[in-house]
């Protein structure tokens, strides 16, 4: 098996380590090996970036326009190659892999269009023989750290308006769900994009992470992830005066009361919990009035026992797989009262309430 490599500078390059992407949905499917960048590797793609930027942020409208559109109509094309490894690699069910690839698809072609509307403003000034005119210019260098419970959806939301608007880019994927992130990497290779204009580092974020965050030369630096991590990115970025953006994680309770529509109710709180097997910012516990609880109980139990359990393989459309043991343990907790209603809420009872 191949070992896929990190794209430096407009080559693919190898890793100190390798990283064995396993199929959490069947362990005995490797999905790839992936080289591992060290932190010479993250030095050398930032300084890649660098020297690429002065003629990117340049590159007319047109010209990033036709890198992304392509970009774009690659990812579109494949999408069901793509969706395939999504799952296989992530744990989320085939369609809901393929419409992930295919939204990363638009993203990259949203954007596109985006860079031939690139526009300022001109005022009027309170001085005679003055104008003011606003431009908007690139920020520079810019890291990109993207979580991995949407492998290609995120990336593309931060990659294609980082390359719209003229930056150049220094990407790391989730260490646990490198092959799409590799995957959409190498589509960018091949879209006409100049080289260190994009940058592909994979490895841990105890290592690549903490040296793009920490590097004088990153601009701006945005990074999809938990709460604890984000405040230690924000910690860096003002200490050498990057622009940051943070998306962190949540946790958003379903608040049924007496009155709700109690199908609607149960079908929103089930889809919260079994899509993407409740990995994302807004799956949600349940709190439930104990009448309505009694009611929603039978309903929700039913709606539970519907979906059927199954691999990310083709066919597959109701069940999914937590990517790893170590993702599960590390969901937050619900409040007391959540907690405590949701596990009744399992079982058909006829109890008083507690």
């Amino acid at each position: 098996m191949a070992i896929q490599q990190n794209y430096i500078a407009g080559e693919w390059v190898g890793g100190g380590t390798v990283n064995r992407n396993i199929n959490p949905s069947n362990t005995a499917d490797v999905v790839g090996e992936y080289a591992r960048a060290d932190r010479a590797d993250a030095e050398r793609a930032i300084a890649a970036a660098a020297a690429a930027f002065p003629k990117w942020s340049l590159a007319t409208p047109q010209e990033r326009f036709d890198a992304l559109d392509r970009i774009g109509g690659e990812i579109l094309a494949r999408k069901d190659e793509l969706g395939r490894l999504l799952s296989r690699e992530e744990g989320k069910t085939l369609p809901e892999g393929i419409g992930e690839a295919a939204r990363a698809g638009y993203i990259f072609k949203f954007f596109a269009g985006e860079a031939l509307r690139v526009a300022g403003e001109k005022l009027a000034s309170v001085r005679p023989g003055v104008e003011v005119e606003m431009t908007r210019e690139p920020v520079g260098i810019v890291a990109l750290i993207t979580p991995w419970n949407f492998p290609i959806a995120i990336p593309a939301w931060k990659i294609a308006p980082a390359l719209a608007y003229g930056n150049c880019v220094v990407f790391k994927p989730a260490d646990l769900v490198p092959g799409s992130g590799w995957a959409l990497a190498d589509i960018i290779a091949r879209a006409g994009v100049p080289s260190g204009v994009f940058n592909l580092v994979m490895g841990s974020g105890s290592t690549v992470g903490d040296t793009l965050i920490n590097a004088p030369g990153v601009n701006a630096i945005s990074f999809t992830g938990s709460v604890d991590v984000g405040k230690r990115v924000a910690t860096a970025a003002i200490g050498h005066g990057a622009k940051v953006q943070l998306e962190m994680g949540g946790k958003n309770p379903l608040v049924v009361l007496d009155d709700a529509d109690l199908p609607v109710a149960v079908n929103v709180a089930v889809q919260g919990a079994f899509y993407q097997t409740g990995q994302r910012c807004t799956a949600a516990p349940i709190s439930a009035r104990w009448s309505a609880r009694r009611s929603s109980t039978r309903t929700s139990t039913t709606s539970i026992s519907a979906r059927r359990k199954a691999p990310s393989s083709p066919g597959a459309a109701s069940g999914s797989t937590a990517r790893s043991r170590a993702t599960i343990s590390r969901r937050p907790s619900s409040p007391r009262r959540p907690t405590r209603c949701a596990s009744t809420a399992r079982r058909s009872s006829g109890r008083s309430p507690p």
